[in-house]
């Protein structure tokens, strides 16, 4: 059963179990009204024809007409000797008169029910009844007023009751279908936010589902990318040097030692594929210690020799003293391979790529063609030179420039580029230095006490 035929069953019969208590109750209290009403028009009537037969008029006629019995269609007043009327009354209406007070009430005479009024009045007792059969007569106009009234509101009540049940329902109906078009993989609009409070939250807390969602299905898609770019290099590396060990350009070990760190780096690629499997991760895991930048320079320059001569590129790496920074080793292998490896395939033939290592911060300088102003502020962001160069110049996917930064942040680091048209490109990679992360501690570190 839908949502909006249960709410409209369960309010229909709620008001109509309202209505029916109301309907009995109501009726209740007019008969019982009705029948007080009566029983005080009885105590009036009774008090006039006492008023009537005064001990005057008796005495000017002789004597009391004691048995007399007058009857109406609706009353019937019988002149009774006090005596008679004890036996008739009940015994509280007996004590009522004899105090000379009206005494009022129902009584039961040859199976009938009657409602009575009495009173002594000088040597006669006066007592009027009114049958209570024909006294319910009276009010039964009065319960077709309310069974009409009743039927009026229950009519009403099943109007508002399939109204709001569909006012309820509708957004409810509406998350429903927007939540099947997600599970199916499409992308619903937002939903509306109003109503009530909870419907309001309902919805956007439906909103902020299909948003966080969204956002974690594209950080990972994202993320796979950048692992499928990354598993490239190290499969590069190995292939030039299995060839290069083929040519007897490079000796059994140096080829072997290569090999095994990039199948070491190729490992870890697949850990993090693994890892977004079991755990959901949508980024590379980095670790945080010294490094020596120049053990990581000269390292991405030996790995990307045989690629640099099949480019006909000078490739060259420079260190200065102290070259040290804070960081993840392999991590930065992977992020200056990225940019060597660009820089290498932009560059033209006869020309020269550069790394420099320095405290704190990897440069890799090329003599390719260059970026425009309007390409430095975007040129790390994802397929950006991609799309903007593509058609004119060997590029990559467009992700090798967006890792870096991921993984520069992710270290707490920075990426600069410095490039004109026609001149080359400096792509830097800037590294908190031990000297820095010290000076940071102690800054956040509590003051001891004066």
């Amino acid at each position: 059963m839908s949502v909006r035929r249960r709410l409209f069953v369960g309010i229909a019969v709620t008001v109509t179990v309202s209505i029916l208590v109301t309907l009995l109750t109501g009726a209740y209290l007019t008969r019982r009204s009705l029948e007080r009403e009566s029983i005080r028009s009885l105590a009036r009537q009774i008090d006039l024809i006492a008023a009537q037969r005064s001990a005057k008029a008796i005495a000017q006629r002789g004597g009391p007409d004691l048995g007399d019995f007058l009857a109406t269609e609706q009353e019937r007043l019988a002149i009774l000797a006090p005596e008679q009327a004890d036996l008739l009354l009940p015994e509280s209406a007996v004590k009522t008169i004899r105090a000379k007070h009206v005494a009022t009430g129902t009584l039961d005479l040859h199976g009938t029910r009657y409602l009575y009024a009495a009173r002594r009045n000088g040597p006669e007792a006066l007592v009027l009844l009114r049958s209570a059969r024909k006294q319910s007569a009276d009010w039964t106009p009065f319960l077709a007023g309310l069974g009409v009234a009743a039927g009026i509101g229950a009519a009403l009540a099943a109007i508002v009751a399939f109204g709001l049940a569909r006012a309820i329902a509708r957004p409810i109906t509406q998350v429903a279908d927007a939540s099947r078009r997600l599970a199916a993989g499409e992308d619903p609009e937002p939903l509306a936010v109003g109503g009530a409070d909870e419907v309001a939250a309902l919805a956007t807390s439906f909103n902020h589902l299909a948003s966080e969602l969204s956002r974690a299905q594209e950080a990972e898609r994202a993320f796979l990318l950048s692992v499928s770019h990354e598993l490239r290099t190290p499969l590069t590396v190995i292939r030039g040097h299995a060839e290069a060990l083929q040519d007897g350009v490079l000796s059994e070990s140096q080829a072997g030692d290569v090999i095994e760190r990039e199948a070491g780096r190729l490992e870890r690629l697949i850990g993090d594929l693994l890892d977004l499997a079991r755990l959901r991760r949508r980024a590379f895991s980095v670790g945080h210690g010294s490094v020596d930048l120049g053990d990581v320079a000269r390292e991405v320059v030996a790995r990307f020799q045989p690629q640099s001569r099949r480019f006909e590129v000078e490739l060259s790496v420079a260190v200065e003293p102290g070259a040290v920074a804070t960081g993840d080793a392999d991590r930065l292998v992977q992020a200056v391979s990225n940019l060597v490896e660009n820089a290498l395939r932009c560059t033209p033939a006869g020309g020269a790529v550069r790394v420099l290592a320095s405290p704190g911060r990897i440069d890799v300088v090329d003599d390719g063609p260059g970026l425009g102003p309007d390409d430095l502020e975007r040129a790390f962001e994802r397929f950006y030179l991609y799309e903007r160069y593509g058609a004119d110049r060997p590029v990559g996917t467009g992700l090798g420039l967006a890792i870096v930064r991921e993984l520069a942040e992710a270290m707490d680091g920075t990426v600069e580029v410095r490039s004109a048209p026609g001149v080359g490109s400096n792509f830097s990679l800037v590294l908190p230095t031990a000297a820095a992360v010290d000076l940071a501690a102690l800054a956040h570190a509590p003051k001891a006490p004066a």
